[in-house]
C-alpha cells in the first residue's frame, strides 16, 4: 500500500497539458458561455506560460482573470489589467460571501450545453439497451441539467420536429402530445404552444376534428395566460384550419376575432424575432437567418436548423447557430428577423417558443474520481448549495474533485475557489519564478484566510510553498553574507521560520501561529523528535524542506559559510586542481545552458509552427465554406442564365409575333393611311379640286395633279415607306432576339462550367484542409513534440544549476586555496551565479571569468619563485620527551613550529607541506612497521608581511606500511590532479604519530629515532628574512634525552654488574650552534623490573656540582624534582658518576650479592637553555 503522503504530492493546481476538445465546436456559444471560457482560457494561457517560464506572461494572465471575476461583484473594476499596473488584488474575507453569491446566479442563469449536430447524423433517443443506458446514466447527468418539466418536454418536443422533418406526421402528434402531457397545467403559454402546433401536425396527419380541438384549446390557453401575440397567432392558425376545412362559418367568427385583436392590442415581436412564414402549401421552404434567443432554451435533442419542417415553417426552434457562426452574422440576423406573420394561409409552427420563457429547475453535477457533488439551483436553494459545495472541496480527499476545472459550466463553480486559492497560488508561483520572493510569500500567506482552503492537500502545498520560499529567502541571504558572520542573523531568521536551532518550533512562524496548520505542525514535531528522519514515514517534501532548513542552522551555529567551510578553512587541494575542476563543472554548465537556448528556441519554434498549422487549417477549413458558398453563388448563376435564356427566348417569340403581327396588318393600315388622306382632302365636288404640279423633288414629281390625289399618293408613299422601315425593324428585332438567345444558351454553359469549376474547388479546398489538419495532427503525434521540447529544455535548466551550484562552490574552494597559496586576499568569487541580467541566463560564462580572472592575477602580481625546501626532524632530538612517550606507549603528539625553520631558512612566507616522510632509525630486518601519522588539521602560515594566520585543513592519515614513494612509483602513479598528504598544510602544524604495540612485532627498544622529513616551498622575502633575522633570539631552550643503553652500553654494563657506571655529558652530543648551557629542569628514569626499579637508592656525583646527591626512585623508578634541585643552573656538559650500592638497597642483595640483573636502562630527561653562538 502506498504511503497516504502520495496524495499530496499528486494534487497540484498546475496543468502540465491540456487540449481543448475539438468536438467543442459543436457546442452552441452563448454571451455566458463565452465569458465562462474566456475565464477558463485566461487561467489556461496563464498555466502554459508557467509551465514555459514565461512567467510575465503568466502572470498577466493570471491577474486579468482575477480582475474579471472581481469584475462581477464589484462592476466598476476596470477589466483592463493594463489600467491597474502590477496591483495584489483584495482576498479579504468578507469578499467571499459576495462572490458565492454571484457564482451561484451566474449558474442559475446558466443553460444545459447544446449541440449543433447535423439532424441526420445523431438520433432522436437513445438506441443502447436498458442496461446499456442505466450505465451511461451517471456520464449523462453530468453537468447543467434541467431537473423540472422543461428538459422533457424540450426533448419530446425536439423528438418530434424530428419525426417531422421526416414528414411523419403521426409521430411528430405523438411526441408533441407527450410534451403536453409532461406540461403542468398551469403553464397555459406553454400549453397554448404545444396545443398551436399539434393542430397543425394533426391537420398534417389527416385528423381534422382532432386539429380542430387542439386549435380551439389553443386560443382559449394564449387568452388565459393573457398572451395576446400567441392568441394572435393561433387565431389565425385556427381561421386558416377551419377554411381550409371547408366550415367557412367558424373560420370567419376566428378572423373577426383576429382582427378585433388587432385593433386593441398593439402586437409585437414581444417574445422572440422569427423566421418569415412559408405558406402550407409551398414544396421549398426558405431558409432565412436563425434567431436570436437563448442557444441553450431547447432541447438536448439536435433541432433543425432550417426555417421549414416537412414544409410547416418553424418559429421559436431556436437551435444553436452552426459552427463558427459570428456574433456579426446573429445581429444580422437578428435585424432582418420579421415579426410575425399573422395570414391564416401561411401557418407557422412555435416548436420550443414558450418553452423558453419559463423558468426551468435546473441542478449542476460535478464528477470526481470517487464522489459526485450535485448543485441545487434553485434561486432558493443555489447559494446554499455552492457554499455546500465550497464546504464539500474543504473535506475531500477526492483529487479529481477538487481539480475539475477543465470544463468552462464547472468552471463557473469554482470560481471562488479560482479567485481566493488557485489563482493567487499561481501568482505566488509567478513571483517565485521571477526571484520576488517577498510578493510570492505575501501571495501564498494571503491564501490561508479563505475559509474553504482543502485541509488535505491544499493546507499542506500551501505549507510547503510557504516553507520553500522561506528556506529561498535564507539561501539568498546566506548567500550573500559571505564569510561576514554578523550578517548571518537575517538568514538564520528565514531559516527558524521552520525549525530551532534547538529542534523545537518557532510558535511565532507563520508556519505554526495559524490554526490551520496545527496538523503539519504535529507532523513535524513528530519528525524532529524521530531519532532518524529517514524512518518516519512522511511526506519527503516536508521532511527536505524541514532538514535542509536544521542543516543550515547547524551551520550558521558552527560559523560557517553557506558551502559549509569555516572563514580559515582552506581546502587540501592545489589552486590548479580547483581552478581546473570548477572550470570542469562550468564549462558543463554553460554548454547544458546552451542546449537549455536550443531546447527552449526548438519548443517556442515548434508552438510557433503548431499555431501556424492550427491557423492553416482553420483557413482551409473556412475556405471550404467559402468555396461551398462559391458553388451555391455558381448554382445561382445557372439560375440566373436560364432565366436569362428564358427571357432570351419570349423576347424572340414576341419580336417574331410582333412581325407577324405587323406583316399580317401592314397593307390594311397602307389602304387606310391612304384613304383618310384622301378623304380628309376631298372637301369640295371633283371640278372644284385645286391642281398641284411639284417638280423638281427626287422622290415625289407630279404636273397638274387634283390636291386629294396628290395627298392620297404622298400618304400611300410615306406609310409604304414606314411600314418598310418597321418590317426590317421587327426583322432585326427577331434576328437579335434570336442571337440573344444563343448568348443566353452560351451563359447557360458559361455557368455550369463555373459551376463545375466551384465544385472542383471545392473538392480541392477540402483536400487542402484535409492535408492541413493531417500535417497538423503529425505534428501532434510526434514524440518531439514542443511539449517535449520544453520538458528537455526545463530538465536542462534544473540540470543547468545543479553544475553550477558545483562550480560556484568548487570556485569558492580554489578561491580560498589561491589566497592561501599567495596571500593576495581575493574575493572575485559569488556565491550565487543564478540570478543574472540576462534573463537568469550566462550564470556559467560569468562563472568562467571569475575563475580566469585568478590565472589573470597569478600572472599579473606574483613576481617571486617558489623555493623547494627538504629538513629532517629528529623526534629523539627535537622532541625527546614525546619520543620516549612513543617508546613508552606507541604514541606521541609534538608539533613543528616557525622557530624550528626560521633560524635555517629566514624569509620564507606561505610555506606550504608538498611531501611528508618517516624514517626509523634503529630497527632492522622487520617486515615492517604498522601505524599511522595524522595531521591534526590546524596550520599557521606566515604571509609577506610577518604576519601569521591559521587556517583549518582536513586531517590527513598516513599509513605506515610496506610502502615506499621511490620503489613502487611505478605502481602508484602520481596524478598532478591529486594532491599527496599533507600537501598544502603549513610546516607550523601538530603531528601525532601512533605504532600501536598490538599491531607491531618489535622492541621499541631497539628504535633509536624518528625522522620526520620534510618536503614544503615557499615564497622568499628579503624584507621578511632582515625582519626574521633581528627578531631571532640570542638564547634559546631546548631538551634532551639521554640513554645509557644507547649512549654508553658498557657503562650500563658496568652500573649493572658492578654497581658503578659513569655518563659523560660532552660537546658532541649537542648542536654546534649552541653554547653557554645551563640545566632547569632534570628527571632520572630507571627502566626494567618495577621489582627493581622502584624505590631504588642510588648515588650520582655530578662534576659540576662537585657534590655528589644520594637519590630514591619512586614507584615508577623515576627521580624528578626536589632531590635533583642542586643540578640546577649547572653547566650542561658534566660527567655523572653513578653508585648503587647493596647496603642501602637490601631487597635487591641475593647469595650476598647485590643483583641488578633486572635493570634495563638509566635515562636522563633534561631541558636546559642557552646562548647561540
Amino acid at each position: 500500500m502506498e504511503p497516504l503522503y502520495m496524495d499530496e504530492n499528486r494534487y497540484t493546481y498546475l496543468i502540465g497539458a491540456w487540449r481543448r476538445p475539438v468536438s467543442n465546436n459543436y457546442i452552441a456559444r452563448t454571451p455566458q458561455g463565452d465569458f465562462e471560457l474566456h475565464l477558463q482560457t485566461l487561467f489556461l494561457e496563464g498555466q502554459a506560460h508557467l509551465q514555459h517560464e514565461e512567467f510575465t506572461l503568466a502572470l498577466d494572465a493570471f491577474q486579468e482573470a482575477m480582475t474579471l471575476i472581481l469584475h462581477t461583484v464589484h462592476p466598476s473594476m476596470p477589466v483592463d489589467s493594463n489600467l491597474l499596473g502590477r496591483i495584489r488584488l483584495p482576498r479579504m474575507v468578507e469578499m467571499v460571501e459576495p462572490l458565492i453569491a454571484k457564482t451561484a446566479e451566474m449558474l442559475r442563469l446558466a443553460t444545459p450545453e447544446q449541440y449543433t449536430f447535423p439532424a441526420a447524423l445523431v438520433s432522436s433517443g437513445s438506441r443502447m439497451p436498458s442496461v446499456v443506458q442505466e450505465a451511461l446514466k451517471p456520464l449523462d447527468d453530468g453537468g447543467i441539467r434541467i431537473t423540472s418539466f422543461q428538459s422533457g418536454v424540450q426533448a419530446s418536443v425536439g423528438a418530434a420536429l424530428e419525426a417531422a422533418g421526416r414528414s411523419n406526421w403521426p409521430e411528430a402528434v405523438k411526441f408533441y402530445q407527450e410534451a403536453l402531457n409532461q406540461t403542468p397545467e398551469g403553464e397555459m403559454a406553454i400549453r397554448g404552444g404545444l396545443q398551436h402546433d399539434l393542430a397543425l401536425l394533426s391537420e398534417k396527419a389527416q385528423n381534422r376534428e382532432q386539429a380542430q380541438q387542439f386549435a380551439e384549446a389553443s386560443v382559449t390557453a394564449f387568452n388565459q395566460a393573457k398572451v395576446s401575440e400567441g392568441e394572435a397567432q393561433a387565431l389565425a392558425m385556427s381561421s386558416g384550419l377551419y377554411a381550409r376545412a371547408g366550415n367557412s362559418q367558424r373560420a370567419g367568427e376566428l378572423t373577426k376575432q383576429l382582427d378585433q385583436l388587432k385593433s386593441t392590442t398593439v402586437l409585437t415581436d414581444v417574445v422572440a424575432t422569427t423566421r418569415p412564414q412559408v405558406a402550407l402549401n409551398s414544396s421549398v421552404a426558405a431558409v432565412q437567418p436563425l434567431t436570436t434567443m437563448s442557444l441553450r432554451s431547447v432541447s438536448i435533442r439536435p433541432l433543425p436548423s432550417s426555417g421549414s419542417i416537412g414544409n410547416l415553417p418553424v418559429t421559436g426552434v431556436v437551435g444553436a447557430p452552426p459552427p463558427f457562426v459570428t456574433p456579426a452574422v446573429l445581429e444580422q440576423a437578428q435585424a432582418q428577423a420579421a415579426a410575425p406573420v399573422l395570414d391564416p394561409g401561411t401557418p407557422q409552427l412555435m416548436g420550443t417558443r414558450f418553452i423558453a420563457l419559463s423558468t426551468p429547475v435546473k441542478s449542476l453535477s460535478i464528477r470526481g474520481m470517487r464522489d459526485v457533488v450535485n448543485l441545487n439551483l434553485e434561486a432558493a436553494n443555489a447559494v446554499a448549495s455552492t457554499q455546500g459545495f465550497l464546504g464539500t472541496l474543504e473535506q475531500t480527499r477526492d483529487l479529481g474533485l477538487l481539480t475539475g476545472w477543465l470544463n468552462p459550466v464547472r468552471f463557473v463553480a469554482y470560481v471562488p475557489h479560482m479567485y481566493f486559492y488557485v489563482l493567487p497560488m499561481a501568482v505566488g508561483d509567478c513571483h517565485a519564478g521571477m526571484g520576488n520572493l517577498e510578493e510570492a510569500l505575501a501571495s501564498y500567506s494571503e491564501v490561508l484566510p479563505y475559509p474553504y482552503i482543502n485541509r488535505f492537500y491544499e493546507l499542506t502545498k500551501v505549507w510547503t510553498r510557504l516553507a520553500q520560499t522561506y528556506l529561498d529567502l535564507g539561501d539568498r541571504a546566506y548567500r550573500l553574507a559571505r564569510d561576514n558572520q554578523p550578517a548571518y542573523a537575517t538568514a538564520k531568521a528565514h531559516y527558524e521560520m521552520l525549525v530551532m536551532g534547538d529542534n523545537t518550533l518557532n510558535a511565532a512562524s507563520p508556519l505554526y501561529a495559524n490554526a490551520k496548520f496545527a496538523t503539519l505542525k504535529g507532523r513535524v514535531e513528530a519528525l524532529l523528535a524521530a531519532a532518524d528522519p529517514a524512518l518516519i514515514d512522511e511526506n519527503p517534501a516536508v521532511t527536505t524542506l524541514v532538514l535542509e532548513a536544521k542543516l543550515k542552522l547547524s551551520q550558521l551555529a558552527a560559523g560557517l559559510n553557506f558551502f559549509g567551510f569555516a572563514p580559515d578553512y582552506t581546502p587540501p587541494f592545489s589552486f590548479e586542481y580547483l581552478q581546473n575542476t570548477a572550470r570542469y563543472f562550468a564549462g558543463h554548465a554553460s554548454q547544458i545552458e546552451q542546449r537549455y537556448i536550443q531546447y527552449k528556441s526548438t519548443a517556442e519554434s515548434e508552438a510557433f509552427r503548431r499555431q501556424q498549422l492550427e491557423q492553416q487549417a482553420e483557413v482551409a477549413r473556412q475556405t471550404v465554406i467559402l468555396e461551398q458558398r462559391g458553388v451555391t453563388e455558381a448554382q445561382r448563376g445557372i439560375d440566373v442564365a436560364n432565366q436569362s435564356l428564358n427571357y432570351a427566348q419570349v423576347q424572340q417569340q414576341n419580336a417574331a409575333a410582333s412581325r407577324d403581327e405587323f406583316n399580317n396588318a401592314r397593307w390594311e393600315l397602307l389602304e387606310l393611311s391612304t384613304l383618310e388622306a384622301w378623304a380628309g382632302a376631298s372637301s369640295v365636288d371633283r371640278d372644284d379640286q385645286v391642281k398641284l404640279t411639284i417638280s423638281n423633288y427626287g422622290y415625289y414629281n407630279t404636273e397638274s395633279t387634283r390636291r386629294n390625289v396628290v395627298l392620297k399618293e404622298l400618304a400611300a408613299q410615306r406609310t409604304l415607306l414606314t411600314h418598310d422601315l418597321e418590317a426590317a425593324r421587327l426583322d432585326r428585332a427577331v434576328e437579335a432576339a434570336q442571337a440573344y438567345v444563343g448568348v443566353a444558351t452560351a451563359q447557360i454553359g458559361q455557368a455550369q462550367a463555373r459551376k463545375a469549376v466551384a465544385e472542383q474547388r471545392v473538392k480541392i479546398a477540402a483536400l487542402q484542409q484535409k492535408q492541413a489538419e493531417e500535417n497538423r495532427d503529425f505534428l501532434d503525434m510526434r514524440e518531439f513534440s514542443a511539449r517535449l521540447w520544453y520538458e528537455l529544455a526545463q530538465q536542462a535548466r534544473r540540470i543547468t544549476q545543479r553544475y553550477l551550484d558545483m562550480a560556484t562552490e568548487i570556485a569558492f574552494l580554489m578561491e580560498r586555496a589561491y589566497n592561501a597559496e599567495t596571500g593576495r586576499g581575493l574575493a572575485a568569487i559569488r556565491y550565487d551565479y543564478q540570478s543574472t541580467a540576462s534573463g537568469n541566463l550566462m550564470g556559467a560564462d560569468l562563472l568562467l571569468a571569475d575563475i580566469d580572472a585568478f590565472t589573470h592575477d597569478y600572472l599579473t602580481t606574483i613576481q617571486s619563485k617558489k623555493i623547494p625546501v627538504k629538513i629532517t626532524l629528529s623526534l629523539a632530538d627535537a622532541f625527546p620527551t614525546q619520543f620516549q612517550q612513543l617508546l613508552n606507549h606507541g604514541r606521541c603528539t609534538f608539533g613543528t613550529h616557525f622557530t624550528d625553520f626560521d633560524r635555517r631558512h629566514p624569509g620564507l612566507y606561505l610555506a606550504k607541506i608538498r611531501n611528508v616522510e618517516l624514517m626509523f632509525v634503529g630497527l632492522s630486518g622487520l617486515g615492517g612497521l604498522a601505524g599511522t601519522l595524522r595531521n591534526i588539521g590546524v596550520s599557521r602560515f606566515r604571509a609577506a608581511d610577518g604576519s601569521v594566520n591559521e587556517r583549518l585543513y582536513p586531517a590527513d592519515v598516513m599509513v605506515l606500511s610496506h610502502y615506499d614513494i621511490r620503489t613502487d612509483a611505478l605502481a602508484f602513479r602520481f596524478s598532478p590532479n591529486e594532491l599527496r598528504l599533507f600537501e598544502n598544510n603549513g610546516i607550523e602544524t601538530l603531528w601525532q604519530l601512533d605504532l600501536p604495540p598490538d599491531a607491531n612485532d618489535l622492541d621499541y627498544r631497539d628504535l633509536l629515532d624518528v625522522q620526520l622529513v620534510l618536503y614544503y616551498d615557499g615564497f622568499f622575502s628579503q624584507p621578511l628574512e632582515a625582519q626574521l633575522r633581528a627578531a631571532l633570539p640570542t638564547t634559546g631552550s631546548a631538551a634532551r634525552a639521554v640513554s645509557m643503553r644507547f649512549s654508553a652500553p658498557d657503562e650500563l654494563f658496568y652500573l649493572k654488574n658492578q654497581g658503578e657506571g659513569e655518563l659523560l655529558f660532552d660537546e658532541a652530543q649537542f648542536p654546534r650552534s649552541q653554547k653557554d648551557r645551563v640545566r632547569s629542569s632534570v628527571t632520572l628514569k630507571l627502566a626494567g623490573d618495577p621489582a627493581t626499579i622502584a624505590n631504588l637508592t642510588l648515588t650520582l656525583h655530578s662534576a659540576a656540582l662537585g657534590s655528589a646527591l644520594t637519590l630514591t626512585t619512586d614507584a615508577n623508578g623515576e627521580v624528578t624534582g626536589a632531590p635533583l634541585a642542586d643540578l640546577l643552573s649547572k653547566p650542561v656538559l658534566d660527567t655523572w658518576q653513578i653508585k648503587i650500592e647493596a647496603a642501602a638497597n637490601a631487597p635487591l642483595v641475593k647469595e650476598g650479592k647485590l643483583d641488578l640483573s633486572g635493570l634495563t636502562d638509566l635515562m636522563v630527561f633534561f631541558e636546559y637553555q642557552f646562548t647561540y653562538r
